[in-house]
């Protein structure tokens, strides 16, 4: 039997906090190996998975049983990895043109 199989997914999206603690625990390092590539930073990649997870479980009835939780998981990874650099790269841009004002 793979894991997740659909009756955990179920579960989940059902609220059963169990279910998604053995989710958590199973993906958890593939997750952090995948941050950790993308971020270079042991910290960054745990506040991204804590993060993600959370939302995961906001949206719990969202999760289709049927669909790769995996896909779904790192997907989700990626796409908060991305709105971190897209955050920095503006707040950088804007200390830029403040730092451009004051001199």
């Amino acid at each position: 039997m793979n894991f997740p199989n659909e009756q955990i997914l179920y579960r989940v999206s059902q609220g059963d906090e169990a279910a998604f603690s053995q989710l958590r625990t199973h993906f958890r390092s593939p997750a952090l190996k995948f941050c950790r590539t993308l971020l270079k930073d042991e910290q960054e990649a745990e506040n991204v998975i804590k993060d993600v997870f959370e939302k995961i479980w906001d949206c719990r009835v969202q999760i289709k049983p049927e669909v790769s939780f995996q896909s779904y998981l790192f997907i989700n990874l990626r796409n908060h990895i991305f709105d971190q650099f897209k955050k920095f790269e503006k707040d950088q841009i804007l200390r830029q043109q403040y730092l451009n004002k004051v001199i």
